[in-house]
């Protein structure tokens, strides 16, 4: 985590006085205007309920106040729920296929938002 927080940002989500979930976003090296969304983790229990859909629009909305114009993720093709999330409800647009991104049969979508045109 200590890499992400100096270089990155990370948001957290906590009820009760306890972390509940997380999404971490780099910044691109060459390009500060564009943050990855590097990884969004919900606690199984609260799945479901709005709650990281919650965090990621608090996030991107910080992001968007600070600088940020683009945010960029890769998804699992097969993973139908994220894609329904990321695309349907945030309106995030395909931008490449990428075979064996993370190594052999693991392919992945690129996906991009233009966070100053973005409005929920």
């Amino acid at each position: 985590m200590v890499p992400y927080i100096r270089f990155g940002q990370v948001f957290g989500l906590f009820a009760h006085n306890s972390l509940k979930g997380f999404v971490i976003f780099m910044r691109a090296w060459d390009d500060p205007k564009l943050a990855y969304l590097v990884e969004i983790a919900i606690e199984g229990e609260i799945q479901g309920n709005g709650y990281g859909c919650y965090l990621l629009v608090q996030s991107m909305i910080y992001l968007k106040n600070n600088g940020a114009s683009v945010v960029a993720l890769t998804v699992d093709p097969n993973n139908l729920r994220a894609r329904h999330i990321y695309c349907d409800k945030f309106g995030f647009e395909f931008v490449e296929f990428r075979k064996n991104e993370y190594g052999q049969g693991l392919d992945r979508l690129f996906l991009r938002l233009d966070l100053e045109n973005w409005t929920l």
